[in-house]
């Protein structure tokens, strides 16, 4: 008889795990797009509650700063939107895989960007622009999923290979 928190039979505890953290990067990562999809469907309509709630915690949600599809707006504002799409596509295409360094190098040169965004457009140098919000939290957040998911990949192999 197997523990309740054992894995299904023919399958190792880091493959699970890597599945799991794989599959939560994903579905968090496009949850407002599915969110938006969701939220006029009566009967799907509370799978989306919880990270609505979430989005209005985390998000501005400011509609000058949102996208609208179908004439109506996402659930949070285009950085967000970007971030959590970073999430989603690192964890969906896992490529690059980078070494600690290169990946440092990547996520500090995002953050930068990001910054320079934020205070450029906050210091009005330039007006606001929806799609350098959007590609900036991709540009932070996709490495950082791609690592995540290549990290619960790798862990079973460092597990085996000890004695």
């Amino acid at each position: 008889m197997t523990s309740p928190s054992a894995p299904p039979p023919g399958v190792r505890r880091h493959e699970l795990l890597y599945w799991v953290a794989r599959g939560a990067l994903i579905v968090i990562g496009f949850s407002p797009l599915w969110v938006w999809a969701v939220s006029d469907v009566p009967l799907l309509h509370w799978l989306g509650v919880p990270f609505d709630a979430w989005f209005s915690y985390q998000c501005h949600r400011e509609p000058e700063r949102s996208f609208q599809l179908l004439g109506r707006f996402l659930p949070v504002c285009n950085r967000c939107l970007g971030i959590y799409l970073g999430l989603g596509l690192g964890a969906l295409f896992m490529r690059p895989k980078l070494s600690v360094w290169p990946l440092r190098l990547w996520v500090g040169f995002a953050a930068a960007a990001m910054i320079l965004d934020v205070w450029t457009e906050a210091l009005s140098m330039r007006p606001p622009n929806s799609l350098v919000r959007l590609f900036t939290g991709i540009l932070l957040a996709y490495p950082v999923a791609v690592a995540v998911a290549w990290t619960a990949r790798d862990a079973g192999s460092r597990d085996e290979a000890q004695p």
